[in-house]
Protein backbone atom coordinates (compact mmCIF):
# COMPACT_ATOMS: atom_id res chain seq x y z
CA UNK A 1 0.00 0.00 0.00
CA UNK A 2 1.21 3.28 -0.80
CA UNK A 3 2.39 5.98 1.96
CA UNK A 4 -0.22 8.33 0.01
CA UNK A 5 -2.79 5.86 0.78
CA UNK A 6 -5.58 5.73 3.66
CA UNK A 7 -7.30 3.19 5.40
CA UNK A 8 -10.67 3.75 3.44
CA UNK A 9 -8.92 3.78 0.69
CA UNK A 10 -8.64 7.67 -0.15
CA UNK A 11 -5.20 9.53 -0.85
CA UNK A 12 -4.25 11.66 1.85
CA UNK A 13 -1.78 13.86 -0.76
CA UNK A 14 0.45 15.81 0.60
CA UNK A 15 3.11 17.87 -1.39
CA UNK A 16 5.76 18.53 0.09
CA UNK A 17 9.80 18.42 -1.13
CA UNK A 18 12.27 16.49 1.36
CA UNK A 19 14.89 19.63 1.43
CA UNK A 20 16.80 17.68 3.86
CA UNK A 21 17.44 14.90 0.76
CA UNK A 22 18.26 18.34 -1.27
CA UNK A 23 22.05 18.91 -2.36
CA UNK A 24 23.63 21.43 -0.18
CA UNK A 25 23.67 23.57 -2.93
CA UNK A 26 20.11 23.37 -3.52
CA UNK A 27 19.19 23.50 -0.01
CA UNK A 28 21.33 27.06 0.32
CA UNK A 29 18.94 28.85 -2.22
CA UNK A 30 16.16 26.99 -0.78
CA UNK A 31 17.08 29.55 2.49
CA UNK A 32 18.08 31.95 0.05
CA UNK A 33 14.17 32.06 -1.44
CA UNK A 34 12.76 32.26 2.70
CA UNK A 35 15.25 34.94 2.89
CA UNK A 36 13.95 36.62 0.15
CA UNK A 37 10.19 36.09 1.53
CA UNK A 38 10.46 37.26 5.12
CA UNK A 39 11.36 40.52 3.11
CA UNK A 40 8.06 40.32 1.43
CA UNK A 41 6.41 39.48 4.87
CA UNK A 42 8.46 42.91 5.95
CA UNK A 43 6.74 44.95 3.64
CA UNK A 44 3.61 43.48 4.07
CA UNK A 45 3.75 44.28 7.69
CA UNK A 46 4.68 47.98 6.37
CA UNK A 47 1.45 47.60 3.99
CA UNK A 48 -0.97 46.74 6.85
CA UNK A 49 0.15 49.39 9.03
CA UNK A 50 -0.66 52.14 6.87
CA UNK A 51 -3.68 51.12 5.83
CA UNK A 52 -4.19 51.13 10.02
CA UNK A 53 -3.84 54.70 9.47
CA UNK A 54 -6.35 54.88 6.12
CA UNK A 55 -8.99 52.77 8.96
CA UNK A 56 -8.66 55.54 11.38
CA UNK A 57 -9.03 58.70 9.12
CA UNK A 58 -12.06 57.09 7.47
CA UNK A 59 -13.27 55.57 11.09
CA UNK A 60 -13.85 58.88 12.20
CA UNK A 61 -16.01 59.80 9.06
CA UNK A 62 -17.60 56.39 9.74
CA UNK A 63 -18.31 57.60 13.25
CA UNK A 64 -20.19 61.17 12.28
CA UNK A 65 -22.29 59.32 9.79
CA UNK A 66 -23.39 56.30 12.15
CA UNK A 67 -23.61 59.05 14.97
CA UNK A 68 -26.01 61.07 12.77
CA UNK A 69 -28.09 57.37 11.38
CA UNK A 70 -28.39 56.59 15.68
CA UNK A 71 -29.88 60.05 16.42
CA UNK A 72 -32.65 59.55 13.43
CA UNK A 73 -33.16 55.46 14.77
CA UNK A 74 -33.11 57.09 18.42
CA UNK A 75 -36.28 60.14 17.74
CA UNK A 76 -34.00 62.35 18.31
CA UNK A 77 -33.56 63.97 14.57
CA UNK A 78 -36.63 64.11 12.40
CA UNK A 79 -34.91 64.09 8.93
CA UNK A 80 -36.83 66.18 6.01
CA UNK A 81 -36.33 67.57 2.45
CA UNK A 82 -33.53 65.88 0.10
CA UNK A 83 -32.93 63.65 3.20
CA UNK A 84 -35.89 61.67 2.70
CA UNK A 85 -35.59 61.52 -0.84
CA UNK A 86 -34.46 57.60 -2.07
CA UNK A 87 -35.65 56.02 -5.14
CA UNK A 88 -37.29 52.50 -4.73
CA UNK A 89 -38.02 49.67 -6.83
CA UNK A 90 -41.48 49.73 -8.39
CA UNK A 91 -43.59 47.98 -5.15
CA UNK A 92 -45.12 45.46 -7.62
CA UNK A 93 -41.98 44.90 -9.30
CA UNK A 94 -40.83 43.97 -5.34
CA UNK A 95 -43.71 41.97 -4.40
CA UNK A 96 -43.01 39.62 -7.27
CA UNK A 97 -39.50 39.31 -6.89
CA UNK A 98 -39.77 38.49 -2.93
CA UNK A 99 -42.63 35.53 -4.06
CA UNK A 100 -40.28 34.32 -6.64
CA UNK A 101 -37.60 34.08 -4.21
CA UNK A 102 -39.40 32.36 -1.43
CA UNK A 103 -38.55 35.78 0.65
CA UNK A 104 -41.45 36.38 3.73
CA UNK A 105 -41.69 39.83 4.48
CA UNK A 106 -42.14 40.89 7.84
CA UNK A 107 -44.79 43.24 8.45
CA UNK A 108 -43.42 45.60 12.34
CA UNK A 109 -47.00 46.39 14.00
CA UNK A 110 -47.41 48.37 16.43
CA UNK A 111 -46.12 51.89 14.66
CA UNK A 112 -48.22 54.95 13.78
CA UNK A 113 -47.64 58.43 12.99
CA UNK A 114 -46.88 59.57 16.08
CA UNK A 115 -44.03 56.88 16.50
CA UNK A 116 -40.63 57.87 17.87
CA UNK A 117 -37.46 56.94 15.77
CA UNK A 118 -37.50 53.31 14.62
CA UNK A 119 -38.12 51.31 17.68
CA UNK A 120 -36.71 47.94 17.64
CA UNK A 121 -33.84 48.62 14.70
CA UNK A 122 -31.05 46.90 16.26
CA UNK A 123 -33.23 43.91 17.51
CA UNK A 124 -34.98 43.23 13.64
CA UNK A 125 -30.92 43.88 12.29
CA UNK A 126 -29.15 41.27 14.46
CA UNK A 127 -32.40 39.08 14.08
CA UNK A 128 -31.99 39.56 10.03
CA UNK A 129 -28.52 38.91 10.27
CA UNK A 130 -28.27 36.02 12.31
CA UNK A 131 -27.87 32.99 9.80
CA UNK A 132 -25.76 34.98 7.34
CA UNK A 133 -23.48 36.64 9.91
CA UNK A 134 -24.26 35.66 13.27
CA UNK A 135 -23.77 31.47 12.95
CA UNK A 136 -27.22 31.48 13.97
CA UNK A 137 -26.55 32.87 17.83
CA UNK A 138 -29.49 34.98 18.10
CA UNK A 139 -32.46 33.00 20.08
CA UNK A 140 -36.16 33.26 20.12
CA UNK A 141 -35.17 34.22 24.06
CA UNK A 142 -32.97 36.93 23.25
CA UNK A 143 -34.97 39.02 21.00
CA UNK A 144 -36.93 40.42 24.24
CA UNK A 145 -33.98 42.05 25.41
CA UNK A 146 -32.50 43.02 21.98
CA UNK A 147 -35.27 45.28 21.83
CA UNK A 148 -33.21 47.50 24.30
CA UNK A 149 -30.35 47.37 21.80
CA UNK A 150 -29.87 50.92 20.89
CA UNK A 151 -26.88 51.44 19.34
CA UNK A 152 -23.73 49.19 18.12
CA UNK A 153 -20.34 50.88 17.82
CA UNK A 154 -16.30 50.03 17.36
CA UNK A 155 -13.50 51.69 18.46
CA UNK A 156 -10.40 50.73 16.93
CA UNK A 157 -7.02 50.73 18.97
CA UNK A 158 -4.21 53.36 17.78
CA UNK A 159 -2.11 54.04 16.69
CA UNK A 160 -0.99 50.62 16.51
CA UNK A 161 -2.98 48.01 15.32
CA UNK A 162 -3.53 45.89 17.74
CA UNK A 163 -7.11 45.34 18.61
CA UNK A 164 -10.08 46.42 18.25
CA UNK A 165 -13.58 47.11 20.38
CA UNK A 166 -17.66 46.09 19.89
CA UNK A 167 -19.32 48.31 22.04
CA UNK A 168 -23.62 47.24 22.49
CA UNK A 169 -25.31 50.15 23.86
CA UNK A 170 -28.70 49.28 25.92
CA UNK A 171 -31.77 50.89 27.15
CA UNK A 172 -32.45 50.59 30.74
CA UNK A 173 -34.30 46.96 31.13
CA UNK A 174 -35.28 44.54 33.45
CA UNK A 175 -32.47 41.59 32.63
CA UNK A 176 -29.23 43.36 33.78
CA UNK A 177 -28.13 46.51 35.07
CA UNK A 178 -25.17 47.07 32.41
CA UNK A 179 -25.39 50.10 30.02
CA UNK A 180 -22.60 48.75 27.29
CA UNK A 181 -21.28 45.63 26.84
CA UNK A 182 -18.10 45.20 25.12
CA UNK A 183 -16.09 42.54 23.44
CA UNK A 184 -11.92 43.08 22.80
CA UNK A 185 -10.23 41.22 20.41
CA UNK A 186 -6.69 41.76 21.05
CA UNK A 187 -4.40 41.27 17.40
CA UNK A 188 -0.91 40.45 16.66
CA UNK A 189 0.20 43.35 13.54
CA UNK A 190 3.53 41.23 13.48
CA UNK A 191 4.33 38.24 12.22
CA UNK A 192 4.65 35.09 14.92
CA UNK A 193 8.18 34.82 15.66
CA UNK A 194 7.48 30.73 15.48
CA UNK A 195 6.57 30.91 11.79
CA UNK A 196 7.30 34.23 10.58
CA UNK A 197 6.64 33.01 6.88
CA UNK A 198 3.21 32.08 7.46
CA UNK A 199 2.06 35.79 7.91
CA UNK A 200 -1.28 36.32 6.32
CA UNK A 201 -2.39 40.39 7.68
CA UNK A 202 -3.26 40.75 11.32
CA UNK A 203 -5.01 38.25 13.14
CA UNK A 204 -6.79 37.38 16.49
CA UNK A 205 -5.10 36.33 19.52
CA UNK A 206 -7.37 37.21 22.06
CA UNK A 207 -10.79 37.67 23.23
CA UNK A 208 -12.21 39.28 26.27
CA UNK A 209 -15.92 39.65 26.91
CA UNK A 210 -17.93 41.66 29.73
CA UNK A 211 -19.26 40.12 32.67
CA UNK A 212 -22.89 41.08 32.37
CA UNK A 213 -24.73 41.86 35.58
CA UNK A 214 -28.07 40.13 35.62
CA UNK A 215 -30.91 40.68 37.47
CA UNK A 216 -32.23 37.64 39.56
CA UNK A 217 -33.82 35.20 37.27
CA UNK A 218 -33.26 36.82 34.37
CA UNK A 219 -29.81 35.23 32.85
CA UNK A 220 -30.44 33.89 29.55
CA UNK A 221 -27.03 32.36 28.91
CA UNK A 222 -28.02 29.19 32.12
CA UNK A 223 -31.12 27.40 32.78
CA UNK A 224 -32.50 25.27 34.99
CA UNK A 225 -32.94 21.35 34.41
CA UNK A 226 -34.27 18.74 36.68
CA UNK A 227 -31.80 15.84 37.36
CA UNK A 228 -33.97 13.89 39.64
CA UNK A 229 -36.81 13.36 42.43
CA UNK A 230 -36.65 12.64 45.59
CA UNK A 231 -39.45 10.38 46.98
CA UNK A 232 -41.11 11.64 49.78
CA UNK A 233 -39.74 10.65 53.12
CA UNK A 234 -41.20 10.71 56.73
CA UNK A 235 -41.52 14.19 57.57
CA UNK A 236 -40.32 15.55 54.32
CA UNK A 237 -42.02 15.90 51.18
CA UNK A 238 -40.92 14.83 47.71
CA UNK A 239 -38.82 17.01 45.62
CA UNK A 240 -37.11 17.62 42.28
CA UNK A 241 -33.34 17.91 42.36
CA UNK A 242 -32.11 20.42 40.09
CA UNK A 243 -29.20 21.92 38.31
CA UNK A 244 -28.19 24.75 36.29
CA UNK A 245 -27.00 23.88 32.83
CA UNK A 246 -25.72 26.75 29.84
CA UNK A 247 -28.22 27.66 27.70
CA UNK A 248 -27.95 29.07 23.72
CA UNK A 249 -28.27 32.47 23.80
CA UNK A 250 -26.49 35.39 21.76
CA UNK A 251 -25.11 36.78 24.76
CA UNK A 252 -22.80 33.97 25.70
CA UNK A 253 -20.91 35.91 22.88
CA UNK A 254 -19.80 38.10 26.59
CA UNK A 255 -18.04 34.91 27.82
CA UNK A 256 -15.45 33.35 25.03
CA UNK A 257 -13.01 30.90 26.45
CA UNK A 258 -10.39 32.27 27.57
CA UNK A 259 -6.87 32.46 26.29
CA UNK A 260 -4.07 32.17 28.54
CA UNK A 261 -0.49 33.27 26.81
CA UNK A 262 1.63 30.79 26.34
CA UNK A 263 -0.94 28.12 27.04
CA UNK A 264 -2.78 28.01 23.67
CA UNK A 265 -2.48 24.23 23.20
CA UNK A 266 -4.14 23.55 26.59
CA UNK A 267 -7.60 25.05 24.83
CA UNK A 268 -10.21 21.76 23.96
CA UNK A 269 -11.12 21.44 20.87
CA UNK A 270 -14.90 22.67 21.73
CA UNK A 271 -13.07 25.85 23.19
CA UNK A 272 -11.15 26.03 19.89
CA UNK A 273 -14.40 25.89 17.38
CA UNK A 274 -16.42 28.43 19.76
CA UNK A 275 -13.25 30.88 19.30
CA UNK A 276 -13.48 30.55 15.57
CA UNK A 277 -16.74 30.87 15.37
CA UNK A 278 -16.41 33.77 18.17
CA UNK A 279 -13.76 35.65 15.79
CA UNK A 280 -15.87 35.33 12.60
CA UNK A 281 -19.20 36.64 14.73
CA UNK A 282 -16.92 39.93 15.49
CA UNK A 283 -15.27 40.31 12.35
CA UNK A 284 -18.76 40.29 10.74
CA UNK A 285 -19.98 42.65 13.26
CA UNK A 286 -17.17 44.97 12.48
CA UNK A 287 -17.28 45.06 8.87
CA UNK A 288 -20.69 44.03 7.69
CA UNK A 289 -23.61 44.45 10.15
CA UNK A 290 -22.40 48.00 11.72
CA UNK A 291 -22.01 50.12 8.48
CA UNK A 292 -24.75 48.42 6.49
CA UNK A 293 -27.01 48.38 9.21
CA UNK A 294 -29.82 49.52 7.40
CA UNK A 295 -29.75 46.79 4.90
CA UNK A 296 -30.31 44.05 7.49
CA UNK A 297 -33.09 46.16 9.06
CA UNK A 298 -34.76 45.75 5.59
CA UNK A 299 -33.43 42.74 4.70
CA UNK A 300 -31.56 44.43 1.47
CA UNK A 301 -28.21 42.95 2.63
CA UNK A 302 -29.63 39.96 1.40
CA UNK A 303 -30.80 40.94 -2.10
CA UNK A 304 -27.41 42.29 -3.39
CA UNK A 305 -25.56 39.17 -2.14
CA UNK A 306 -28.20 37.11 -4.17
CA UNK A 307 -27.47 39.49 -6.94
CA UNK A 308 -23.38 38.44 -6.89
CA UNK A 309 -24.74 34.99 -6.65
CA UNK A 310 -27.10 34.86 -9.73
CA UNK A 311 -23.92 37.10 -11.77
CA UNK A 312 -21.84 34.27 -10.86
CA UNK A 313 -24.44 32.13 -12.11
CA UNK A 314 -25.38 33.83 -15.14
CA UNK A 315 -21.47 34.16 -16.14
CA UNK A 316 -21.15 29.90 -15.28
CA UNK A 317 -24.05 29.07 -17.54
CA UNK A 318 -22.76 31.29 -20.09
CA UNK A 319 -19.35 29.81 -20.10
CA UNK A 320 -20.93 26.22 -20.39
CA UNK A 321 -22.80 27.82 -23.26
CA UNK A 322 -19.80 29.05 -24.75
CA UNK A 323 -17.79 25.46 -24.37
CA UNK A 324 -21.08 23.64 -26.01
CA UNK A 325 -21.07 25.82 -28.93
CA UNK A 326 -16.97 25.03 -28.83
CA UNK A 327 -17.94 21.06 -28.65
CA UNK A 328 -19.29 21.44 -31.83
Amino acid sequence: MSDSGSSDGEVDFRPAIDVASLPLVVRNRVNALKNLQFKTVQAECEYYKEVHQLDLKYQKKYDEINESRNKIIEGNYEPSGAEIEWKEKDKEEDAEEALSNGVEKITLEGMDENTKGIPKFWMYALKNANEDSLMGLVEDEDEAVLEHLTNITVNLNEPVNNGFTLNFHFSENQYFTNSVLTKVYKLRDEPDPDCPLEYDGPEIIDVIGTTINWKEGKDLTKRTVKVKKLKARKGAPAKDVTKEVQADSFFSFFSPPQVVEGQEEELTDEDRAILAMDFDVGFAIKEKVIPRAVLYFTGEAFDEDDEDYEDVDTEEEGDDDSDSEADN
